[in-house]
């Protein structure tokens, strides 16, 4: 496209996009970025992706980031010294590595790590020529072939042969973004402090085969209304179009983005953290671009009560005109109980289930806090287990799963959810 046409649309899409929204872009953006800084001093697990995102935003609070940092290398260290079984996966230990690199930590002094994701890549690869898939997925190996990309570590020709895609093979959206991201790396990558190509002009060709078909199907996989997938899916997919220079659908994509996070969709760390990159026209290909000695702060942690309070959980309208049906069902469907409870203005599921126990009172759940929200792990007794390999379902409608959490979900007068434990 054009350069001219290319700033006339973009021109009309910000003009369109103020129009909507209630507030500045750029306000909400700071906003954002202040309420996903603010995460990291409450009492919730560090998590590599909280921290990737601050390191790419464009205001922080070094103090509160250095802190993060250093957490997060404390636990890569103890995750690679333990046990076989309770080591880290690809994808973790991709994004430790990541973040750790985003803050400019010399990964060299990590003796282990490098060599750990290497070994891990193997192993994926190995699982690959046996099986046809990865050892974990295709998400997870695309994640550890950038982390290495990022650090400057030169992969071997098998292990980068991985991530051809296959025709017959069907990838959720942000696997094949982050494929993308990936394979651009590799095709950008340089021998250090020279100007040469690590990788070569055949290997380059065919890399840049694969991505040219993994991005057109993103791009035909974008609505109207700029969502490509689910509305998290498209955070990851837009780093892909921004990657391979699309900015017009990225623009499109970011309109639709901007309005969800002004009507709270993205109202936990883990989606904050999926969400601030492409916000501020960042992927993690940036990650190796970054120049900590010109890092400022600047970010004023400015948060209203209503940003921090939980209103879910305590409703203030006495109407109780409309009601939700809860079902719960065991693993052999051999327990079933439904529970019709009220639902007051704004009540979220997590708020329902609450309300569920002063309906029955045999009704109970426990959850266990995440960085996705309180994570359900019990109802009446019922207990899910990871060694059994179950979890809670939430399921509405005709058998659709709930793509939120029980804290971010608000359920609708006279729907029927039903919770089943299920194994994975």
């Amino acid at each position: 496209m054009q350069p001219r046409k290319l700033l006339l649309i973009t021109c009309m899409l910000v003009l369109f996009l103020e129009v909507k929204l209630k507030a500045n872009p750029g306000s909400i953006i700071t906003s954002l970025n202040a309420r996903l800084q603010r995460s990291t001093l409450l009492a919730l697990p560090a998590h590599p992706s909280v921290h990737i995102a601050l390191q790419l935003s464009t205001k922080h609070r070094l103090p509160d980031e250095w802190g993060y940092q250093q957490r997060l290398k404390t636990e890569l260290e103890s995750k690679l010294t333990s046990p076989p079984d309770l080591q880290p996966s690809t994808g973790l230990v991709a994004l430790y590595l990541l973040a750790l690199r985003a803050s400019c930590y010399d990964l060299s002094s990590l003796r282990h790590a490098l060599p750990y994701l290497k070994n891990k890549l193997r192993a994926e690869k190995r699982h690959i020529n046996d099986h046809h898939v990865p050892l974990t997925n295709y998400y997870q190996y695309s994640l550890g072939v950038l982390a290495l990309c990022v650090s400057k570590v030169r992969m071997d020709h098998s292990v980068l042969s991985g991530l051809r895609p296959h025709e017959h093979h069907h990838h959720w959206i942000d696997t094949e973004a982050m494929m993308v991201l990936a394979l651009k790396c590799i095709h950008e990558s340089k021998v250090p402090n020279s100007n040469t190509w690590m990788y070569s002009n055949e290997k380059r060709k065919k890399v840049q085969t694969a991505m040219n078909k993994l991005i057109k199907k993103i791009q035909n996989r974008q609505a109207e209304d700029g969502k490509i997938g689910n509305i998290y899916s498209t955070a990851v997919a837009l780093q892909a179009l921004l990657a391979m220079g699309d900015n017009e659908r990225w623009l499109k994509g970011k309109e639709k983005l901007l309005i969800e996070a002004q009507n709270g969709t993205f109202n936990n760390p883990m989606a904050l953290s999926q969400l601030l990159p492409v916000l501020y026209q960042k992927t993690y290909l940036d990650i190796g671009q970054i120049d900590c000695r010109n890092e400022n702060g600047g970010l004023k942690q400015i948060l209203s009560k209503a940003e921090t309070t939980d209103n879910s959980t305590e409703p203030n309208s006495n109407h109780q005109t409309w009601f939700v049906d809860l079902t719960v069902k065991n693993l052999n469907r051999t327990f079933s109980r439904t529970v019709k409870v009220p639902l007051l203005d704004q009540m979220s599921l997590l708020g329902v289930l609450k309300e569920a126990q002063n309906v029955d009172k045999n009704f109970n759940f426990e959850t266990k806090q995440t960085l996705w929200g309180p994570f359900l792990t019990s109802v009446y007794h019922l207990k899910a287990q990871d060694n059994s390999r179950s979890y809670w379902r939430l399921i509405t409608g005709e058998n659709t799963p709930l793509k939120q959490g029980i804290q971010d979900y608000l359920p609708k007068p006279g729907e029927h959810i039903l919770l089943q434990l299920s194994k994975f």
